[in-house]
């Protein structure tokens, strides 16, 4: 019994994992209605794993899960959206106030590299990994490891929604040129220019993503 028990509960995590690689990749869009019925058959399981890993999902905010009716994924409200974004500009203003000085030539060649490859991307998932990273490149050196967690957890819901309805095209010759601005005031050791900067960042990803969910309500 327990060993069946585990079994399923492995399935339900692998399924979870698989939904949610889904949902990045914009396979369902906001809104969208999945069915018990029609994922067991789809993945090749049971309903009962499919119901566990709904679950999983509707617990990390991915999924509004209503019985009877199915799961639908998620829509990020614009109140959510504006508490996530002061969020994150306290906890990466602090990661970069404390990141400042502590940047070598070594880290600095490799924000330009990430940066780059960031400008080269051209599918969803890959930008926003890449946005990620050097986000995390930048922050690293505040040697914080749980403000970088709370970092990450923050950016989550955000990134889902990005993956889902934005793109690399997304004002990104605007993310390009603050990024390199970003770069360029920690390789001057510009505390004062490098929160500015970053406040300029997050208040312009906060306006794209409002306005993306804005227009996909009126949808």
């Amino acid at each position: 019994m327990t060993t069946l028990r585990l079994a399923a509960a492995t399935t339900a995590s692998a399924l979870a994992q698989r939904l949610r690689e889904a949902i990045d990749a914009g396979h369902w869009q906001p809104g969208d209605l999945l069915r018990q019925e029609q994922l067991a058959a789809e993945y090749g399981v049971s309903r009962i794993p499919v119901r566990e890993a709904l679950a999983q999902l509707q617990a990390e905010g991915l999924l509004d899960v209503a019985h009877y009716r199915g799961a639908r994924v998620s829509r990020p409200q614009a109140q959510e959206i504006d508490e996530l974004f002061d969020l994150r500009l306290l906890v990466e203003g602090d990661l970069l106030a404390r990141a400042l000085g502590q940047h070598d030539q070594r880290l600095l060649r490799e924000l330009k590299r990430l940066q780059n490859a960031l400008e080269d991307a051209d599918d969803r998932l890959g930008w926003i990994s890449g946005d990620i990273a050097f986000h995390e490149a930048l922050y690293q050196p505040a040697g914080r490891p749980r403000s970088l967690a709370l970092f990450r957890q923050l950016r989550a819901p955000i990134d889902r929604f990005s993956a889902q309805a934005l793109g690399p095209g997304a004002r990104k010759q605007g993310w390009a040129d603050e990024h390199r601005q970003l770069i360029a005031a920690v390789a001057a050791s510009d505390g004062t220019a490098a929160q500015n900067i970053l406040n300029q960042h997050l208040q312009a990803t906060r306006a794209v993503v409002l306005a993306a969910c804005s227009g996909q309500g009126e949808s």
